[in-house]
Parts: structure tokens; sequence; C-alpha cells
């Protein structure tokens, strides 16, 4: 099948399975038939967690945890706390180590990365799209931030174009929580990532009720420059968050968007 058009899906907190973008893909075949998407666009996971074994290490550690203490068994809300707040101190802590989580991270994206961009080499003038949630915003953000700036794993080995995504054509967030990390910063101090071309989009999606989810167009001037927000309707409250990927309110105007690139 050729693609004209590529998507990476990078997930956001919690453990997510191989696969975790089927639910998108069926809205999108369901929605792209008898247009010029259909049967034309191909999907490629990152797992950034799971890949680097953060999934794993918290998963061990809540049981170990668990095991001799009444912690609230598979009603408790202290594995949504590790996945939500434990991901982000993980990644986060010791940035500048080696062997910190930041740079695992950082190296699987690169990899995984430099293999998408092999696919796009093998389907000539293809589209590149991410579609990022959650916390995966924040781990794309940051890695484009270094790669530009010859930080962290590119300090010795530097980008290329296609390393930092200078090909991207289209960022879609959905649930992304930025803010999260930048919210003790000054307004002139907090500075988005570049736009990777002149034709460059990206369109962010949130859900009032999620409070993991954020607007980003307000952030300051740049980043209202940069980012478009679109207020969706995903659920009731925390559920909201994790109900993006195939709620018709993102999966609709995302078919369209990706129609209107091709065209």
């Amino acid at each position: 099948m050729s693609c004209k058009v590529i998507v990476l899906a990078i997930p956001g907190i919690g453990t997510q399975p191989i696969g975790f973008s089927n639910k998108l893909m069926d809205d999108v075949d369901k929605l792209s038939k008898g247009t010029v998407l259909e049967n034309s666009y191909c999907v490629e996971e990152a797992l950034p967690f799971k890949k680097t074994n953060v999934d794993a290490n918290q998963s061990e550690l809540l049981k170990r945890l668990g095991r001799n203490n009444q912690l609230g068994g598979m009603l408790s809300l202290r594995k949504l706390v590790v996945n939500a707040f434990g991901d982000g101190v993980t990644f986060e802590s010791g940035a500048n180590r080696s062997d910190s989580v930041y740079r695992k991270v950082h190296e699987y994206l690169r990899r995984r990365i430099i293999e998408v961009n092999i696919k796009m080499s093998e389907n000539e003038g293809a589209k590149l799209v991410v579609v990022a949630a959650s916390m995966g915003v924040h781990l794309l953000s940051t890695y484009i931030w270094d790669a530009d700036n010859s930080k962290g794993i590119f300090e010795s080995n530097g980008a290329t174009d296609n390393d930092n995504l200078r090909n991207l054509d289209y960022l879609f967030s959905l649930g992304c929580n930025i803010p999260l990390f930048i919210s003790g910063k000054s307004v002139q101090d907090i500075v988005p990532i570049d736009k990777r071309n002149a034709n460059f989009k990206w369109d962010n999606y949130y859900d009032r009720d999620d409070v993991l989810g954020w607007p980003l167009a307000d952030i300051n001037e740049a980043y209202g420059a940069l980012v478009k927000d679109y207020e969706i309707n995903a659920g009731s409250y925390i559920g909201s968050h994790v109900r993006y990927w195939n709620d018709n309110d993102f999966t609709k105007p995302f078919v369209n968007s990706l129609i209107n690139l091709l065209d």
C-alpha cells in the first residue's frame, strides 16, 4: 500500500500496548471512505515509556508497595497518580545525566523518527503527521527543542533536518499538559519550539473537563502564533483524558485536515 500520509502516534501517561492507535485507525478508515485519504495512510507507533522500561518499573513498584499494605487495590487512584505524576518526575529528574530517563526517551524517539523517515523515503512525496497525547506532547517538544539547540543527546551528535522533524507537516496534540511543566516560569521565559517549516501547522485539542489537558495558544504570544486550540467534549471529568483517540469530536476534524493536506 502506498502511503501518502505517514502518521507517527505518540501516547501519553499510563501503560500503553502495541496497537494503542487501532481505535484511531478504525475511525480514520470509516471517515475516509471515498476520499483521497482512503487506503493511503500509514500509522507508525512510538512507545517511549514502554520501550525505556519506565512502565514496567512503575508496575513493579506498585506491586511491591501494595503487597503488604492496604492501598485500595484495583479501585485505587494510586496507579493514576503514579502514571500521571510519576512519568513527569521520572522524565525530568536528572535530565543532564547521561543515563537519565530523559536522555533514554530522546534516544528512543530519535531512533523511531529515523525509522519513520526511512519509510518517508520509500513513499516519495508523503506527508508527515504526528499525533501526540498528554505527556507525549511534552516528550516531543523537549526532543525538538534539544535537537534545535544542540542540547542533551544532540550535544556531540547533532540533529539532521529529518532528525528534528523539520519535515513535519502537521502536529496534532490531544490533552496536552505542557502548561504543567512551564507553570513556574515567567511569561517571557516560556519559549515554544520553532515552527518546523513554512507549511507547518499545530492543532491542539482539549476538553475543559480534562484537568490534565490544556489550551496552549494563550500561554503567551509565541504559543499563540504557533498553535490553534480546539475545545471538544471527549467525556466527563478525568475520564476524558483517555478518550481523545477515537472521539468523533477529534477524529472527524483530524480526517478532514489530512484530506485537506493531500488536496
